[in-house]
This record gives C-alpha cells, sequence and structure tokens, in this order.
C-alpha cells in the first residue's frame, strides 16, 4: 500500500453532502490531503484515482471479505458491482451524487447503511481532498462486521487518498 504520509486524519467537513448523517453514526471519520493538481480534476476522475485500481493485498482483503460474508447474507463486492450500469458507480461503489466540487457513493443494506463522500474544498492558497465515511448500523450483524472491519478501514481509507496524492503529483513532475 501506499505512504499515508500526505494523509492526515481530520474533523469530517460540515459542509459535505453527508454532514446530516455524521449524527448518531457507528463509524465517522475523515481524512485529508492537499493536492494542488485535483484542483481541475472531474469529481468522478478522482474517486477513481483514489478507488480504482486497488494495489494486490486491498484485492486479497476484498475477496477474502467476501468469503466471509456470504453465509451471512451481507452483499459482496461483486453483486454491489452488478447493480446498475456501470457508469453509475466508481469501482463496485454505487453513486449516490455527483457535483462538481463532491461526488458521494453508497450502499442502504439491510444490516446497514454506508456512505463515502470525496469532497474538493478550494481556496485560493489549497486545494485540499476530503474523504469523509459515514456508517449507521442497523443491527447486531451490521455492528459485528463494522467492528470486524474498522481496522482495514482506517488503512485503507488513507491508503486511497495517498494513493490519489501520489498519482496526481507524479503527473504534475
Amino acid at each position: 500500500m501506499w505512504d499515508p504520509s500526505p494523509v492526515t486524519y481530520c474533523q469530517p467537513p460540515t459542509d459535505c453532502g453527508i454532514a446530516k448523517l455524521f449524527e448518531n453514526a457507528n463509524l465517522l471519520d475523515s481524512y485529508v490531503a492537499d493536492i494542488s493538481e485535483a484542483r481541475t480534476q472531474r469529481m468522478r476522475d478522482l474517486a477513481v484515482g483514489a478507488l480504482g485500481h486497488p494495489p494486490l493485498s486491498l484485492q486479497f482483503l476484498l475477496k477474502l471479505r467476501d468469503i466471509l460474508v456470504t453465509p451471512f447474507g451481507i452483499r459482496t463486492t461483486s453483486s454491489l458491482g452488478k447493480a446498475g450500469a456501470k457508469e453509475d458507480r466508481v469501482e463496485f461503489f454505487p453513486v449516490i451524487k455527483e457535483s462538481s466540487d463532491e461526488i458521494i457513493l453508497g450502499v442502504d443494506d439491510r444490516h446497514l447503511d454506508f456512505r463515502l463522500s470525496v469532497y474538493r474544498k478550494v481556496t485560493p492558497d489549497r486545494t485540499a481532498i476530503y474523504m469523509t465515511t459515514v456508517v449507521h448500523c442497523h443491527n447486531w450483524l451490521g455492528r459485528l462486521y463494522l467492528f470486524a472491519i474498522t481496522p482495514f478501514h482506517w488503512m485503507v481509507a488513507r491508503s486511497a487518498l495517498a494513493r490519489l496524492h501520489h498519482r496526481l503529483e507524479a503527473k504534475s513532475s
């Protein structure tokens, strides 16, 4: 996985499109990276840059996850990827909403609801890209699943944003 050093843990941006979901979340986290090259990119391209073409270690973890969750009726990444047209997804994540400065991905399931916001905040001296995750569990199975994946989630979320940073900064040099 990529060195996550350009990525820092931060308070979730209160002006992003999923802010109304922050209250009573079972998981809420946010990471930020300054990426000057992201100023003019389409949000979908930024999301694909972060989440697309994951490293082999993450691909392995996703396959292992799918094997482990199938007996419990939790949707697999392949079943999520088959829902809707390809242009309505980023990798296997369905697109909920897209604007000029944010793309929201997510899934509502009987065990939990999940949202991921990739949000761009531009100021005269900075282009910040935030990746914010919100999860609301509906039952014990959702809470058990979240407990099991949370340590990996932190690593994967930081790594995804770091990959985007490295990809875009490499293009500019």
